[in-house]
């Protein structure tokens, strides 16, 4: 306890550094003051309507209830605690789910609010989904019963040590035995052990494993196979399955991911997925119709949906935290004896976030358009119709990439600007970073995507130029490359760079919308006009998708696909706020606030990307500063919105579980207690004292002694 002398000396230093001192909590509430947004209107909105959102919080409320659902220790878990505490949620939700009588879409709510992905991910995520698109009725009869039931527990065991995304690559083979109609399944190599498979380390009883399918030598590629690979009593490997964990990740390390190999395993011939593909008992192979084919291939587009509109949740708590934190933290006065100055406040700090705000909501609102095109899709191919199929492929494939390289960046930025403490793992921002980086090469390789859309978009504008100089008519174009058809039209676009740009022109839909598309053709004219460039240097005839020409294109296709992926990302910003307009489900000022957003989410790539706007000649070098006053009027109209808009992404304290980004804005408390809880804090004298520190310190003492 201090004495009354020391407090005495100390009141005059206490008091000059009160004058200037301010209470986070205030800062904070007079944010929201200022703003024009209804974040409650608007975060409705955001989460499906009123119901939704209200269900969202009963159900964070029934969680915080349960221990395992506990965020307290979360951060100081080690990865076994970690892993026993994800199976732990797995099965609590469960239980919630029978005892209240809650929904499938309830379950799926709280998974997201408890944030903490275990070793049953893959049993509902990839398992018995694959069950169900690809087995039989008889095989569902077998193992969909259990598997509700979690009598059993499933992954999914495609990649291998040496294979991905090349799936013709797999060396897992399953050879068909005639004699005793079984499969042998075998890995005859180390590389073809698989690797990666979520669950499969400690958890899973059975798998879904991707084999090459050999029967009398002929190779049939890929084909989906179930196996057993746990005994179902004492949960050890069964004979000729060797199984593990692959060890510490860079995040996710409450999922147990794990490796497989086989020594020539017999499975009875019915474990082959049945409902496309078939084998008789005299070893006649049966392959899918092509219909069939295609139906499997939209499942994939509608995970990749899923993605985006993922990749726009987790950035959106990044930004929550990262703005709130900043609108708090002061830091530095040109006026000696005032307050220090909001972050948020300085030029650069608005410019790294106001950007990802606008940059979460472009992803939220493309994720809900590319539900919309999925489920158009899926009303056509009720029909037998899936004409849309390649170009949704095309769509979700190169927005799976760009979105989540997006989100990737974007939790750093906002990392990086809460300084030291977007460091600490209790800022929860480290964790979104580790946990989520993972989406970059799951379901599909990132860069594999954007060469699947090049070529789709490369193939599109050869239709279009071939026709051209054939004369004949154009050929019917999806709505999202229509802007291609610009590569032989007259005058398609407003010429910009022929005109006194304005800064009230770029406050424009349709200028944007020109500029945007005018860039998209210049690259895709230049991923062309590459390709072929290197098909004569090589000697070769240009090949969509393979061959020497197209590997040596891959820097201008990659390019061309991320082009057409912003293209996209601003039409559908746009497009959802004129909807919202159009069914005033918010007041006007929250609409006026939600497309300057949209403008600044443009503005801001457009001004990032400059230079393909200067070559391409869609803008003078001139015209350069009139995009750099946009963006900076933008950033100064938006600033004070900048707490209402990411309040209306509606993350409750739970589920940021963040020390530095909660709503009250307590930072600096938050901070203490958080850090007085560590385990490491158990002791005064700390963990090594008795084994380490304390031999050490009285060394010398030991050595007098003798």
């Amino acid at each position: 306890m201090a004495d009354e002398r020391a407090k005495k000396v100390s009141e005059e230093a206490t008091e000059a550094v009160r004058r200037t001192w301010r209470d986070p909590k205030v800062d904070i509430s007079r944010e929201r003051e200022v703003s024009t947004v209804d974040s409650g209107a608007l975060a409705c909105v955001l989460a499906g309507g009123e119901e939704s959102l209200k269900r969202r919080g009963v159900l964070s409320r029934l969680l915080q209830a349960e221990p395992w659902a506990n965020k307290a220790d979360r951060y100081f878990l080690s990865r076994e605690e970690l892993h026993k505490r994800g199976l732990q949620v797995a099965i609590g939700i469960r239980e919630l789910v029978e005892k209240h009588g809650l929904s499938y879409d309830d379950a799926l709510t709280m998974r997201k609010l408890v944030d903490l992905p275990g070793g049953f991910e893959l049993h509902f995520g990839m398992w018995m989904p694959t069950l169900l698109n690809q087995g039989t009725e008889e095989q569902l009869e077998k193992w969909m019963g259990p598997s509700i039931g979690m009598e059993i527990l499933g992954t999914y065991a495609q990649t291998e040590l040496g294979h991905g995304t090349f799936l013709k690559g797999l060396e897992t083979t399953a050879s068909f035995d005639e004699e005793r109609d079984e499969f042998i399944v075998n890995s005859p190599t180390n590389t073809a052990t698989k690797w990666w498979p979520g669950g499969l380390g400690k958890t899973a009883t059975h798998a879904v494993v991707m084999c090459r399918l050999f029967i009398k030598g002929r190779d049939y590629g890929p084909h989906p196979f179930v196996v057993q690979l746990r005994d179902l009593e004492t949960h050890l490997p069964l004979p000729g399955r060797t199984i593990g964990d692959i060890g510490p990740k860079m995040g996710y390390n409450g999922v147990d991911n794990g490796f497989l190999s086989f020594d020539h395993v017999r499975i009875p011939r019915g474990a082959l997925l049945q409902r496309y593909t078939k084998v008789t008992r005299e070893g006649s192979y049966v392959p899918p119709p092509k219909q069939n084919a295609k139906s499997s291939y939209a499942t994939m587009v509608s995970v990749r949906a899923d993605i985006v509109e993922y990749a726009g949740e987790v950035l959106s708590k990044a930004v929550t935290i990262a703005v709130r934190y900043n609108a708090v933290r002061r830091q530095t006065t040109s006026v000696p004896g005032q307050p220090e100055e909001i972050i948020l406040n300085y030029q650069q700090s608005a410019r790294n976030l106001i950007s990802q705000i606008a940059i979460s909501y472009a992803l939220l609102f493309m994720g809900r358009s590319m539900h919309q095109m999925h489920e158009s899709f899926e009303a056509d191919r009720e029909s037998g119709d899936f004409g849309l199929l390649p170009e949704l492929h095309a769509t979700s494939s190169c927005l799976k990439a760009l979105c989540t390289w997006l989100t990737t960046s974007g939790i750093e930025i906002c990392r990086q600007s809460c300084g030291g403490q977007g460091y600490s793992v209790l800022s929860g921002l480290p964790g979104l970073y580790t946990n989520y980086v993972q989406n970059l090469t799951w379901e599909g390789d990132n860069t594999i995507l954007c060469l699947q859309t090049a070529r789709y978009l490369t193939k599109t504008l050869m239709s279009i130029l071939q026709a051209h100089k054939r004369g004949d008519s154009q050929p019917a174009l999806a709505e999202t490359v229509a802007y291609l058809a610009g590569t032989v039209q007259e005058d398609p676009f407003l010429d910009l760079s022929r005109q006194d740009l304005e800064l009230h022109d770029l406050f424009s839909f349709e200028v944007l919308d020109s500029l945007m598309s005018q860039r998209s053709l210049f690259v895709a004219k230049q991923a062309l006009e590459n390709l072929e460039a290197n098909a004569r240097r090589m000697e070769v005839r240009v090949q969509l998708g393979e061959g020497l020409a197209w590997n040596a294109s891959h820097v201008s296709l990659v390019k061309l696909a991320k082009c057409h992926g912003w293209l996209l990302l601003h039409r559908s910003f746009f497009g959802q706020v004129a909807a919202l307009e159009k069914d005033a489900k918010l007041p006007d000022s929250s609409v006026k606030v939600l497309r300057d957003v949209a403008f600044l989410f443009t503005l801001c790539h457009v001004e990032d990307s400059l230079g393909d706007f200067l070559e391409g000649n869609i803008l003078l070098p001139s015209q350069a500063s009139v995009i750099h006053e946009a963006v900076q009027e933008l950033l100064r109209k938006l600033r004070t919105e900048a707490v209402a808009l990411v309040d209306a992404f509606s993350h409750d304290d739970y589920s940021l579980n963040s020390a530095i980004g909660s709503r009250d804005g307590d930072v600096y408390n938050r901070l203490l207690r958080m850090a007085r809880s560590s385990p490491f804090n158990a002791t005064q004298e700390g963990p090594a004292w008795d084994a380490i520190l304390n031999p050490f310190f009285n060394r010398g003492k030991r050595t007098a002694k003798l």
